[in-house]
């Protein structure tokens, strides 16, 4: 499908990045970026969409891993950016409710409230009876839930009830009572609130959702205790404790424990409440190492004073058990042949195990012999590639510092010499002064080459985006795509990946005759991934090892050293050439 109908395999990648966004989130990450890269080449409204929509499936994967600062930048400027192209104002709302969910989340609740509104106005101009619309409504009462600004969640419920009518079956249903309930409980209606949460677990049930019915109960349970109703509460904390999807959450378990020990001391269930606490220690030490309120200093006086009692009841218990087994002594004198009888196998087991083990040491001894010469390799090819690039360093030093001073002095001079001579009209004196000017500054870009200043100076994203605006021309045009953190790296490996990403580019400019070249950059926790692709007449890859010149077995060996994967696909069918680098690196960002 691929040769013959590549938008088409574009699109697929966003469909796999979906299948395995829950079970293998490295393979729905790997497949976005395919997806994203694959789109780029297309202007179409759809693709722009399908573009937004894959990327935030990858934006779902870095909240997962909680780089919250990824994810807004992401939404600002790629998702949103796409989404505006697209003319999707329906799924642009969407984005812009989510943004304002993850600053709700960071209490960042002034800035939720205008990405909030943003969306509703958006949802508005759309259709005013739009179940996204109604979402929004019900997250923006939350979020005034929260700013204490009663009124306006109230203004924003009335408008979400009256959207929800004409979708009695909505899983938005629920979510309505979750903030309805949240907001009779901010002014103190408790009675109200118990409603509004059994008509969300009701809708919750009948459509199965699970996890949002937990969540109803544990704010039923809130409204209960304030009502001062326990018992009741307790029936809904023990029925929320046996669930394991929701204890899945050490979050939640940790909420649960906590309520739980709370609960049971109000009702006087002193040795459960105390049981309860030592779990919610366990799970959280900080939390079981701060001061606990007076009420459970309490409770724990009166449960170790019952465990004292525990202590004396199993001290006699155990003074009858030394007695029974005074009686059977004689029974172990007996048994002492059947042991000498059973040590003389053990013996015979010894030696047989003895002979083996030998056999496995001198295994063991070739294994680690093989791996000692693995990691002599690894050291001679990392101390090959240091002293390329030592070398580098030194050479770009000395012709910049060196020779280019030296030109610099005899441009000086010799531009000194004409003035005073009255020459500085000569035509050829002017000519021989302009071939010094290129002198040096050929001089430089080969200083500049042997070693990139601007790697050292600003970080691998600035200089990799320097060595692409250095290849490009009027014919080569070369989109440069960053995904992504990818500095904090140690400067060896950022200096590999800067030789990797010259080397193809070497190539590309050299062989490739192409005319757009798509080059992308990303790290995922320590695997850093590159992807380079371009529209020129590819070659046959089986010729590779005839073609010296193309440098691959330096990539090879470079990518060895960061003990990486490449993969190159191509052919002479002019369909270009695509190549596929992943290499393992030390990342200092979590």
């Amino acid at each position: 499908m691929g040769k013959k109908h590549p938008y088409l395999q574009a699109i697929s990648y966003f469909y796999e990045s979906i299948v395995f966004l829950e079970s293998d989130t490295l393979k729905s990450q790997k497949a976005a970026l395919k997806g994203n890269q694959l789109l780029s080449r297309y202007s179409n409204k759809e693709a722009y969409l399908f573009r937004a929509r894959v990327l935030h499936n990858s934006a779902i994967i870095q909240q997962k891993n909680d780089h919250i600062k990824t994810v807004v930048d992401m939404l600002l400027n790629q998702i949103i950016p796409l989404a505006k192209k697209s003319g999707d104002t329906l799924k642009l709302a969407t984005y812009y409710t989510q943004l304002a969910m993850i600053f709700m989340n960071s209490r960042e609740r002034s800035k939720a409230e205008t990405y909030y509104n943003l969306a509703i106005e958006m949802s508005k101009n759309l259709s005013v009876n739009s179940p996204v619309l109604a979402k929004a409504y019900i997250l923006a009462s939350a979020n005034y839930n929260y700013l204490f600004k009663f009124p306006q969640s109230k203004s924003m419920l009335d408008k979400a009830k009256a959207i929800l009518i004409n979708y009695p079956k909505s899983e938005i249903q629920p979510d309505y009572y979750f903030s309805e309930g949240n907001y009779f409980e901010g002014v103190h209606q408790y009675k109200s609130a118990l409603k509004s949460y059994d008509k969300g677990i009701a809708i919750g049930k009948e459509l199965k959702l699970s996890y949002l019915v937990k969540s109803l109960l544990i704010q039923k349970y809130s409204a209960l205790t304030n009502l001062k109703d326990y018992k009741a509460a307790q029936h809904i904390l023990d029925s929320v404790a046996k669930d394991n999807d929701f204890m899945t959450s050490a979050n939640n378990r940790k909420s649960i424990f906590n309520q739980q020990a709370r609960n049971n001391f109000r009702l006087g269930n002193i040795k459960a409440a105390y049981s309860w606490l030592e779990r919610h220690g366990k799970l959280s030490d900080s939390l079981y190492k701060s001061k606990i309120n007076t009420d459970i200093n309490a409770l724990e006086a009166k449960f170790r004073t019952a465990e004292n009692k525990k202590r004396i009841s199993e001290l006699t218990a155990a003074n009858e058990k030394v007695k029974f087994e005074a009686k059977n002594r004689l029974l172990m004198n007996w048994l002492l042949g059947t042991v000498s009888l059973v040590l003389a196998l053990l013996l015979v087991g010894g030696f047989l195990f003895f002979q083996n083990r030998k056999k496995l040491k001198e295994l063991n001894y070739q294994q680690e012999l093989k791996y000692i010469d693995q990691q002599y390799q690894v050291k001679l090819t990392r101390a090959m590639i240091n002293g390329q690039d030592e070398e580098r360093k030194r050479l770009a030093r000395d012709l910049h510092d060196g020779l280019g001073g030296m030109l610099a002095a005899v441009k000086i001079n010799l531009s000194g010499w004409s003035a005073k001579s009255g020459l500085t009209d000569d035509q050829e004196l002017g000519s021989i002064v302009n071939r010094l000017d290129n002198s040096i500054t050929e001089l430089r870009s080969i200083a500049g080459n042997l070693m990139p200043a601007s790697l050292l100076k600003f970080g691998l994203e600035v200089s990799l985006r320097d060595l692409c605006e250095s290849f490009m021309s009027d014919s080569l045009v070369i989109d440069f795509q960053c995904l992504g953190v990818i500095d904090g790296l140690p400067v060896d490996q950022q200096m590999t990946i800067y030789r990797i990403v010259q080397e193809l580019l070497n190539n590309v400019a050299k062989h490739s005759k192409a005319k757009n070249v798509l080059l992308q950059c990303s790290l995922y926790l320590n695997n850093f991934m590159i992807t380079i692709e371009d529209d020129g007449v590819g070659f046959d890859i089986g010729s590779l090892e005839e073609k010296k010149g193309m440098g691959i077995s330096n990539i090879k060996t470079r990518v060895a050293y960061l003990g990486g994967k490449f993969d190159i696909i191509s052919g002479n069918n002019g369909q270009g050439t695509n190549v596929n680098i992943e290499l393992k690196v030390e990342s200092k960002i979590s």
